[in-house]
This record gives C-alpha cells, sequence and structure tokens, in this order.
C-alpha cells in the first residue's frame, strides 16, 4: 500500500537535465493540491495489416511526466531576499529575480535568447519517490478576496535515464520550511488595487500565463520547450458609477491602462503585481449581493522590454 502524504523537494538545475539532487533539509515546498502523472506517453500506432478486426499493439513514444501544485504567494521574512517560489517561477520563463539588499526582489520574464531555467524535483506520495528532470512549466495566479493568494504551476519534466527511470520505493526523510512563510488574506486590510489608476472594489484578480511547454524529442536533442505565452485573465470588482470611471469607454478604444495589486503590509510579506499594459477585451455584468460588478476579461501586452508581468517581492 502507498500513502497518500504528498511533499515536493524542487531545485534550480546548473546544467538542463542533469539532476540538481534536492533535498528535504534545502528545497522542499509547502505545496496545495498537488497532482502528478509520474509517465505520460504519446501512442506510436503501427498500423499493421491484420487478418483479423481489432486493435493491434502500439508502441508508448515521447515519454514524459507531468505534475502540478499551489504555492503560496507570500514574501521571504525579508525584505531584498527572493520567496522560495521565485525559483519555482523561473522554471516557467521568468528570468531571477534583481534583488535589491534590504528592499527588494523583483522578477520578470526573461528577455528572448536568455537561457531559460529549469527544475530537477523529487516528489513523493507515501514513501514512493518520482524524479523528474529538466522540467519546465507555466503559471498561472489567484488573489481572491476572502483566500489566500496562490501562484498555481503545471510542469513538464523528463524522466532520468536509470534503471528504474526514477520511479522507487524511497521515504522522504526529514524536512525544513523555514523558509516558506505564512500568507495574509486578501481582504481591504491587506490589499490594495488599482486599474487605470483607479481603486476598484475588488472581488478577485486571477490571470494565466498560457505558455506554450511541450517535449521536443529529435534526433540528438531532448528536452522540454518552453515556448511564447500570452497573459489573460479576469478582474470582478464592484460596478463604479461611469463618472467614476468608465471602462466601457476603456473596451471599446482598445486602450491599454496598467493594473497594480500590492498584497500585505510588512515589510518582508509583501507582494506585488504590475502591467503596464492591460488591455480589457470583454466585459460581463453579474449581481452580488444586490450589488452590480463587472467581471473582465483582460490580457496582459508587452512594450518594449519584457513588461507584461513584473512581480516585486518586498
Amino acid at each position: 500500500m502507498v500513502a497518500t502524504t504528498k511533499v515536493i523537494f524542487r531545485k534550480k538545475e546548473a546544467t538542463y537535465a542533469t539532476d540538481a539532487a534536492p533535498t528535504g533539509a534545502a528545497n522542499a515546498a509547502i505545496t496545495r493540491n498537488f497532482t502528478a502523472k509520474p509517465v505520460v506517453t504519446d501512442r506510436l500506432a503501427r498500423n499493421r495489416d491484420s487478418n483479423v478486426r481489432g486493435r493491434t499493439k502500439d508502441a508508448p513514444s515521447n515519454v514524459r511526466a507531468t505534475f502540478g501544485y499551489e504555492l503560496e504567494a507570500a514574501g521571504s521574512g525579508t525584505p531584498g531576499t527572493a520567496p522560495a517560489w521565485m525559483e519555482d517561477l523561473e522554471a516557467c520563463g521568468m528570468a531571477a529575480p534583481v534583488l535589491t539588499a534590504g528592499a527588494s526582489a523583483v522578477q520578470r520574464f526573461a528577455p528572448i535568447g536568455a537561457a531559460l531555467s529549469s527544475l530537477t524535483a523529487y516528489h513523493f506520495h507515501g514513501n514512493q519517490r518520482r524524479i523528474n528532470i529538466g522540467a519546465r512549466g507555466t503559471f498561472s495566479f489567484d488573489f481572491t478576496a476572502g483566500a489566500e493568494p496562490v501562484f498555481k504551476l503545471d510542469f513538464t519534466g523528463l524522466l532520468p535515464a536509470t534503471a528504474d527511470f526514477g520511479i522507487s520505493d524511497a521515504a522522504p526523510g526529514a524536512i525544513t520550511l523555514d523558509q516558506w512563510k505564512d500568507p495574509v488574506e486578501v481582504n481591504d486590510d491587506n490589499t490594495d488595487f488599482t486599474l487605470g489608476g483607479y481603486a476598484a472594489v475588488l472581488r478577485a484578480f486571477t490571470g494565466d500565463v498560457g505558455a506554450e511547454v511541450k517535449l521536443r524529442s529529435l534526433v540528438g536533442a531532448r528536452y522540454v520547450n518552453r515556448g511564447n505565452h500570452a497573459i489573460t485573465g479576469r478582474i470582478v470588482c464592484e460596478a463604479p458609477t461611469i463618472g467614476a470611471r468608465n471602462y466601457f469607454r476603456t473596451l471599446k478604444a482598445g486602450d491599454e491602462i496598467p493594473v497594480q495589486l500590492i498584497h500585505g503590509t510588512t515589510p518582508g510579506n509583501i507582494v506585488q503585481l504590475d502591467g503596464a499594459h492591460l488591455q480589457i477585451t470583454e466585459i460581463d455584468l453579474q449581481e452580488e449581493d444586490d450589488t452590480l460588478m463587472l467581471s473582465i476579461a483582460y490580457g496582459l501586452n508587452v512594450g518594449t522590454t519584457p513588461d507584461d508581468l513584473v512581480i516585486t517581492a518586498k
């Protein structure tokens, strides 16, 4: 019997698809809703002619693994020190955070031509361990009032070239989680939000990076490719008066406006999201507690630099 307890160790690779040997003491994560497919295959059909009806044998192809989890969006506890989850976001196409001592860690997507990061992940269900190397992925974020904010990550990884292809009976052992700080609830006390410079009364700010992640298996190369991305999402807020802010006009004009969310009030546990070029693509009307709400679909565009989404921990 395999227990359903779950834990993951993950570590940035110095060389792509070379086991970075994460440990429970340094690289364990506090996750939510962890899921995995330890072996994923495409099927290579042989399409042989036969003298009988029915299915014929095929072969596995493009063997890989997938896994995903949520990480709580909290600071590192120290301004100028990057939260542990920024390493996970690096494997989703973001650059290493730029640190300002005693002040902030700022992360944005890596520019064209930059080498992209990858992770080695050891994930456990009970005493069953699975090893994935060369993992890259995509992520989404969810800042909803009345809940703790999270980043949601989905990865594709390679199986190591070992006799057991990285799946074995092995216990995780002792783990240390000191680097993970408690998040705070998204609410009026902890969170500030502006859309186009207007302080909208926010129910939810969610977004999906939508990166193209797939295995490339060729002669002479086998790797997980992280392609382009296009961030889309939705903002649900109370409908302002037209005189205060007319988002319908913004939609009709196709204008780009800034968006900013600052979550947390204690230095060392403040997470800030900025997008300089939000474009509204659709507005639906909703009702909540006899209050008119706007459900605003959006895309985050880039300018001349990777500035569609800038994440700051401070």
